[in-house]
């Protein structure tokens, strides 16, 4: 099994804009496979997914055809080719050519094999289109949001948001690998992170160090021994702004697998409790497991969407809540490459009753002169000033006491790196 299977495969099984998922056969895997093959197997599948409408534009017009006439098997593995002919230059044009060739043969597509042939081949004669421009529509032919692969709706609510001048370094940014990033634990110095071949880089957020090359066993090492946690600085510090003193009881509203629990832990300490909620089965059980692990014994999960649907907790009252709700990801698009294709006002609409019915199911059980902080990991206003404010018009028991808002950082310096996201502090009077 190759890279390019393995990132073929792994494409076809996400849902993106013209391409649904197909009944493709998976790849025959041997029994190890080589590191280096999954890593640029990785980097094809996300360098894809990012470029996307850049890719089947370049399609459309090597083949002088409409995607819709092009088999959508045939149009990815056009994509993978030319991803590494446009964007990845340790591997020789010949060699992704001929693999795309064979590799239309081993997914079941020999008649198209001439055809993508062709394609890649011219492809490989003509000029780059990729490179970046400092003017948000310089090219008419090839406009700044087809280029740079961020749906047209999205590029226009970006425009308004940003203003002409951030929207090019917004989604240059978008397109970057960001780097991994590292938050030190308690207990710990910044010395414990030193290891050979590895550069460990102080961020410009105190506790927190840039990780190259970030390699996956040595990040779920440090991970084991409670010594570094894989967080980036935005989400990493609304933590710190949650006012918790020792043995209050905190509820975590949507926990997911637990990493802000664990950071509100760190600041509660053992004299307290901590309620972890969250819908998803397999979350919860490996939250379970990572408190097994670690002894843990003051904080309890709980699999459900609702406190309604918790009779046990149907009458606390929680000194805190933190609710980091389920979001449009608009201010994380550099990790989380797919969320740029569900940017539209029906999905945000759809996301902000959400939102208002989690803060709501949420408020009741908050003690008086408690708090809730409320995080998102979006940009968009509406998701976030606009989302407090519409709950505290119906919800006037409760005050703001603080908010920030944060945009992705738009420097290449990976030591200023951070993500986009906001938070707001609110006080039950």
């Amino acid at each position: 099994m190759t890279a390019r299977d393995l990132a073929l495969f792994e494409l076809d099984q996400r849902a993106l804009p013209g391409w649904d998922p197909e009944e493709m056969r998976p790849p025959r895997r041997s029994a190890a496979i080589d590191p280096r093959d999954l890593a640029l197997a990785e980097q094809i599948l996300v360098g894809v997914i990012k470029n996307q409408l850049l890719l089947v534009h370049l399609i459309e017009q090597y083949s002088g055809r409409k995607r819709k006439s092009i088999d959508p098997v045939v149009q990815k593995i056009l994509a993978v080719g030319l991803y590494q002919l446009h964007f990845l230059d340790r591997i020789p044009a010949s060699a992704a050519v001929n693999e795309a060739v064979e590799q239309a043969k081993r997914f079941g597509r020999t008649k198209a094999a001439g055809f993508v042939n062709a394609i890649l081949r011219k492809a490989t004669a003509g000029p780059s289109v990729v490179e970046p421009s400092n003017h948000w529509n310089q090219n008419p032919s090839l406009p700044a949001y087809l280029r740079l692969s961020h749906p047209a709706d999205l590029f226009d609510r970006l425009v308004k948001l940003l203003g002409n001048a951030d929207v090019i370094r917004f989604c240059e940014h978008d397109n970057r690998e960001p780097p991994t990033i590292v938050r030190l634990l308690p207990g710990f110095a910044a010395t414990d992170l030193e290891t050979p071949d590895v550069t460990i880089t102080p961020h410009e957020q105190a506790g927190m160090f840039v990780v190259t090359p970030a390699k996956k066993a040595l990040l779920e090492n440090w991970s084991r021994r409670q010594l570094a946690q894989v967080q980036d600085p935005t989400a990493a510090g609304v933590i710190g702004h949650c006012p918790i003193e020792a043995g209050q009881l905190l509820l975590d509203r949507c926990a997911g697998l637990g990493t802000k629990t664990m950071q509100l832990r760190e600041k509660l300490g053992e004299n307290g409790r901590i309620v972890a909620m969250d819908p998803s089965t397999d979350r919860c059980r490996m939250l379970r497991s990572l408190l097994a692990e670690r002894k843990i014994t003051n904080i309890e999960v709980h699999e459900s969407g609702r406190l309604a649907d918790v009779p046990k907790l149907a009458d606390e009252s929680f000194d805190l809540a933190l609710v980091d709700v389920p979001c449009s990801n608009s201010g994380v698009l550099a990790r989380r490459p797919e969320a740029r294709y569900s940017q539209s006002s029906a999905a945000l609409i759809s996301l902000e009753k959400l939102q208002a019915e989690i803060m709501d199911d949420t408020a009741v059980h908050v003690r008086p002169g408690g708090h809730l902080v409320y995080s998102t990991c979006s940009i968009w206003p509406e998701e976030n000033q606009r989302q407090v404010d519409r709950f505290l018009n119906r919800h006037p028991e409760f005050s703001r006491l603080k908010e920030q808002a944060t945009l992705p950082s738009l420097s290449p310096d990976t030591a200023k790196y951070h993500d986009g996201g906001y938070w707001a502090v609110l006080r039950r009077n």
